[in-house]
């Protein structure tokens, strides 16, 4: 017990080191909370030993914390199902081929794509754009096509459509959201945050804004989730201009 202690002391320095500015919006309580869920993810895989654990604890940061069961990235959950075939290190070195690979064509060098996508959902959220519950999907799509087409492509519209039927669920029977607006943002949430953003332990911020009873309705209640994932784009541009 002790030696776990220790290991998720570790493990959130290096989280600090990883991604200071993630870092910096959780207390220690929190961090140590997100650090300990992903210790117990990864032991659910066979995946028990620094090396190992480590990698994974970093995949849900790039990735979303759920990232295992994501739609966007089938690819992590075949490599990690091998634990009969292979053992921890193979597996998270395949993983984190397929990842650089992947993180090279999608973020690009610097995320340069990938900042380039959120600067640009950023500018066409706060402008006004419509969203109607006829066809939402497709515009959605359209949306996600056009801000980051890297992503799109490697992800297939497939994929997408299972992610966008899953934040349609939950919007609707889980939060109660009735205008379209309200319902889309979650799929654009989970395009951009991973498809469990609402219980990331590294997004407190989310699940905190989604449970709160202090709204007159569920529909202002996905305004404020909007306006303070715009402050969260925000800083993670200003951030990245800043060279931090």
């Amino acid at each position: 017990m002790a030696a776990l202690g220790s290991f998720v002391i570790e493990l959130t320095e290096h989280c600090k080191e990883f991604s200071p500015d993630l870092c910096k919006t959780l207390d220690q309580d929190q961090l140590r909370r997100a650090v300990t869920q992903g210790v117990d993810r990864a032991d659910i895989y066979g995946l028990n030993l620094r090396g190992p654990v480590r990698f994974y604890i970093d995949l849900m940061i790039v990735f979303g914390s759920d990232f295992d069961t994501d739609p966007q990235y089938p690819w992590i959950a075949e490599e990690l199902a091998k634990e009969e075939e292979t053992d921890q290190f193979d597996r998270t070195e395949a993983i984190h081929t397929k990842s650089q690979d992947y993180l090279e064509y999608v973020d690009g060098p610097d995320n340069v794509h990938t900042l380039k996508a959120l600067e640009e959902l950023s500018v066409r959220m706060r402008s006004g754009i419509k969203f109607q519950h006829q066809n939402l999907d497709r515009h959605v799509l359209q949306l996600f096509s056009e801000v980051h087409p890297r992503k799109y492509e490697r992800t297939g519209e497939a994929a997408l459509r299972e992610l966008l039927d899953e934040e349609r669920t939950r919007g609707q029977e889980e939060y109660r959201f009735e205008e379209a607006r309200s319902i889309a943002l979650m799929s654009i949430m989970g395009f951009a945050f991973g498809h469990h953003f609402h219980s990331d332990p590294f997004l407190p911020w989310i699940s905190r804004t989604l449970d709160s009873e202090d709204f007159e309705t569920p529909d202002k209640k996905a305004e404020d989730l909007e306006r303070r994932a715009l402050i969260w784009l925000d800083a993670v541009l200003k951030n990245a201009k800043e060279g931090k």
